[in-house]
């Protein structure tokens, strides 16, 4: 009897001298925090093992991250997944529609990235845009002459028209000149003349007497407008004009209207065919709905495609210039000591509490060989 309890003791003195140990040094792991002293001299082991050596740890769980963990192929493999790039694709999808269904103009939309004014801005630019490529052109075409700049087809269709426009203007003068405005002109003109010449105008007036002399002069006028030979007059000098005017250099023609009215035209054209403040109050569900079953059963997956593959050939380059091991390292040692212990107990809490009970269950089993030895002895 004496024996069994000698043993039990010994066993049970083992279970504990082994849970304690085990229990001990994994406390100081990381207790305690700071160097003790005593008598100006440092206590051995301390402080613990992780305060001791966080840099370090830290430096190798940024290099474990990176070697083992993040890997570019570790990544490559994930990206290149018809599942994950089909939950991106839905994702993406779905972000898109919350985003559209929040009603935003185009203004807000863009104030939202920090762009403020954003109509007058792109007016700016687009009247820069219009003055630079002007330029562009101009100086290419400044010394050629119309001819050489205008399509040949234009020209042919001038050519073929002049004969026309001959037939039109006289017969809007016949019309003119036979209507009671017409006359009433030609009565005013025919009173200046006479007015401006004194006595000659006196003595054609005492001449006539008491004949209007527009009843004279309007119908010679309406004759002369139909004679044929009228027309071929016309027709001669509107194609020596317009022979003069094919030949003629760009350049004269834009100082005859001046660059400021020709860009001013243009700006002008361009602000009533775009209307950026119109189209800047439109929301942007309203701007995307004519494209939006496109840009969502094409666009987003093609971009996504582009993208992955783009993010897959430069991913490395990218991991390197994000310095995630630096990353790491800094978030590690930024952690204080008693963040870091719960974090790690937290995770491996259980597996400390069995490395006690084994160190337990060891110191008993030694207790009882070393019983048993002595027994034998």
């Amino acid at each position: 009897m004496k024996i069994v309890l000698i043993i039990s003791v010994m066993v049970l003195v083992g279970a504990l001298i082994g849970g304690i140990t085990n229990s001990l040094a994994i406390r100081m792991l990381f207790r305690p925090y700071t160097p003790k002293y005593v008598l100006g001299k440092k206590v051995p082991f301390t402080p613990g093992l992780i305060p001791k050596r966080r840099a370090e740890l830290a430096e190798q769980l940024g290099k474990l991250v990176m070697e083992h963990l993040l890997t570019a192929e570790s990544m490559k493999r994930r990206l290149e997944t018809s599942q994950f790039q089909e939950k991106m694709e839905e994702w993406t999808k779905r972000e898109i529609q919350k985003y559209l269904a929040k009603g935003l103009t185009v203004q807000e939309f863009l104030q939202r990235f920090g762009i403020d004014q954003a109509d007058e801005k792109l007016q700016a630019n687009l009247t820069k845009i219009v003055e630079v490529k002007y330029e562009e052109v101009m100086e290419e075409l400044r010394a050629k002459p119309i001819y050489k700049v205008l399509p040949v087809n234009i020209f042919h269709s001038i050519e073929h028209n002049i004969p026309l426009v001959a037939d039109y203007v006289l017969e809007k003068g016949v019309i003119y000149f036979e209507s009671a405005e017409g006359r009433n002109q030609l009565n005013q003109m025919i009173q200046d003349f006479i007015a401006t010449r004194g006595k000659l105008g006196n003595m054609i007036q005492m001449f006539m007497g008491n004949y209007s002399i527009v009843d004279k002069v309007q119908p010679e006028v309406v004759k002369f407008l139909k004679h044929e030979g009228t027309k071929d007059v016309l027709l001669k000098v509107l194609t020596k004009e317009w022979e003069k005017w094919r030949t003629t250099e760009i350049s004269e023609i834009e100082k005859k209207i001046t660059k400021d009215t020709i860009l001013s035209t243009i700006n002008s054209a361009l602000e009533k065919t775009i209307n950026i403040p119109g189209w800047m109050s439109k929301s942007m569900e309203e701007v995307v709905r004519p494209v939006y079953p496109w840009a969502m059963e094409k666009l987003v997956p093609s971009l996504l495609s582009t993208g992955s593959n783009l993010v897959l050939e430069k991913l490395e380059e990218l991991l390197a210039k994000l310095e995630l091991q630096d990353v790491v390292r800094d978030q590690v040692e930024s952690f204080s000591l008693k963040e870091l212990e719960e974090m790690v107990l937290s995770v491996s809490k259980q597996e400390l509490k069995m490395i006690t009970y084994l160190g337990a269950i060891l110191g008993g089993m030694i207790g009882l060989l070393q019983g048993l030895f002595v027994l034998v002895l």
